[in-house]
């Protein structure tokens, strides 16, 4: 990991070395030359640190949220498998088996499903459809037992809508688009003043070197935090295999 990230960083700011020698300029730009390229080179830096704050924001937001709605939907798990205890032996049983199976199917099956095609286990609404069904079917024979059954369809209620949070947190379609700005923007200010001629002196291509590493630098990181699943940055499905722990230990 650590060469990944040396390699990103030093291989752009070698190369627009290369690049910035090749193309440099030889001639002192005049004052209105001057002058329009810093009016330019400022708009452009303005806007890609707008397009920067924005996209890290709301990628930042979406693992967060991700986190947050996988810690709800893993405790409405447990508790559900509680409220569960008051249902025959049998149904009981296989409501507990279900909500163990959902929480497997997520850790194991739907995080790196959603990761890489961006889309949900389709069993996952099945199991919470079929366990609707067996706490609405369970007897209420006194208010202790009513309550259970209440509570039991307020966490399917919550393990449903929380589900989709969580889905959709991962696919949102704009952040993909700030990315793809951000990633423009980034080639805009290394590429703008090779454009206007920059010149050959040590100095300049210090500055592009320096440049192009940092451009490279933010670019990296802004990948990584759009994987929300994932990666350093990401969330992981430890909360539904806490869960399923919890659940297999008062099994």
């Amino acid at each position: 990991m650590a060469l990944d990230i040396i390699a990103v960083i030093a291989v752009p700011a070698v190369l627009m070395v290369f690049v910035a020698a090749a193309v440099a300029r030889r001639r002192a730009p005049t004052t209105s030359e001057s002058d329009s390229v810093s009016f330019i080179g400022g708009v452009l830096s303005a806007l890609f640190t707008v397009v920067l704050a924005f996209y890290v924001v709301f990628a930042w937001q979406a693992g967060a949220d991700i986190r947050s709605t996988s810690d709800t939907e893993a405790n409405a798990l447990i508790d559900s498998y509680h409220q569960a205890d008051v249902g025959p032996g049998p149904g009981r049983d296989h409501m507990r088996d279900l909500l163990r199976e959902y929480a497997a199917a997520v850790a194991d099956r739907e995080w790196s499903s959603l990761e890489t095609t961006g889309r949900d286990d389709p069993r996952l609404d099945a199991i919470t459809t079929e366990l609707r069904a067996q706490f609405m079917a369970m007897p209420a024979a006194d208010a202790g037992t009513e309550f259970r059954r209440e509570q039991g369809l307020d966490d399917l209620r919550q393990i449903d809508e929380s589900h989709r949070s969580r889905v959709n947190a991962v696919g949102s379609v704009f952040n993909q688009v700030l990315l793809v700005g951000t990633i423009v923007g980034a080639v805009l200010m290394i590429g703008f003043p090779l454009l206007v001629g920059l010149g050959g002196r040590p100095v300049d291509l210090v500055v592009v070197a320096v440049l192009a590493a940092v451009l490279a630098t933010i670019v990296f990181l802004a990948v990584l935090l759009a994987r929300p699943l994932s990666g350093p940055f990401g969330a992981d499905p430890g909360p539904f295999r806490d869960a399923l722990s919890n659940m297999q230990q008062l099994a």
